[in-house]
């Protein structure tokens, strides 16, 4: 009979202990799935930003830094010399755009998360073979939303998936 109680004790004692890892493998797994989640607390930027706005769109200096064709990330392209390709965005529905050797600039329209730019007017110089300044004013011809994401600008163009990828380069101040 002592055998029994002893058994009976010891398995009582071993659903126990299966219950409780049960119940802190569940609780651990949970803690982990919920890790990518930020707090309002957290220091880290959330990957896609909710909302676009004039002010935090307006007065910097964006640099072209690549261009996707489809949805695809592999057909991405990295543009050479970003600083060469820039655009800027005031309050007073105007932007600015450097387009390699070219510059000139024209007005927007921004309704949520929609932006829609008039075709610029622009300087006409022939910058040499090697310069993108043709598919950058091309590809801003056709943009059709904007939005923010891991703190770089993303222009959509039209419905066919490409996009243009920005990313800060200052402040920067509209001149007369």
């Amino acid at each position: 009979m002592k055998i029994k109680v002893k058994i009976r004790n010891k398995s009582r004692s071993l659903v126990s202990l299966s219950f409780i890892a049960i119940i802190i493998v569940v609780l651990f797994s949970s803690g982990c799935a919920e890790q990518g989640v930020s707090s309002p607390e957290s220091d880290e930027q959330p990957v896609n930003s909710d909302g676009i706005s004039v002010e935090n769109l307006t007065n910097i200096e964006w640099q072209w830094i690549g261009f996707q064709q489809s949805d695809s990330p592999e057909n991405r392209t990295v543009v050479p010399d970003p600083e060469n390709y820039t655009l800027a965005f005031f309050s007073d529905n105007t932007y600015y755009v450097k387009a390699d050797c070219n510059s000139g600039g024209g007005n927007y329209i921004l309704e949520g998360d929609s932006l829609s730019l008039d075709p610029p007017v622009m300087t006409l110089i022939a910058c040499g073979p090697e310069s993108l300044d043709n598919e950058y004013l091309s590809l801003l011809s056709n943009v059709s939303s904007a939005a923010f994401e891991n703190e770089q600008l993303i222009l959509h163009s039209g419905s066919t998936g490409q996009k243009m990828f920005f990313i800060s380069g200052g402040r920067t101040e509209q001149s007369i």
